[in-house]
């Protein structure tokens, strides 16, 4: 008796580049979080690397700041280093929308 092995056919569903931009920087914004557009598009490895990457480069700027801050007293003359997470999260946010597009991405896998 021959036994029929039954095929599954997978379809993989294309998904927006703008929704993925879309919800990438409004997670940015809201819990700083813009690696969620990498959960949109079903890449979720890459999605869990960048999360935990930009909030360890988002807490060491902040906690750098602060002790900064705290021992030499200089507050506001460091304020541009900020600037580095908000950067960082906009590369996500822009490579979520090319990964999503198809294109090749600029962010290497960890």
């Amino acid at each position: 008796m021959a036994t029929k092995k039954s095929v599954k056919s997978t379809i993989v569903e294309k998904k927006d580049p703008g929704i993925a931009a879309v919800i990438s920087a409004f997670c940015m914004l809201i819990v700083g979080a813009p690696a969620v557009g990498y959960f949109y598009i079903d890449d979720f490895r890459k999605g869990i690397e960048y999360l935990i990457a930009a909030w360890v480069l988002a807490g060491a700027v902040v906690v750098g700041y602060l002790v900064i801050g705290i021992s030499t007293g200089v507050g506001l003359c460091c304020f541009p280093v900020f600037l580095i997470p908000i950067v960082f999260d906009l590369l996500i946010v822009w490579d979520v929308h090319l990964q999503a597009n198809g294109e090749p991405t600029k962010l290497p896998r960890f």
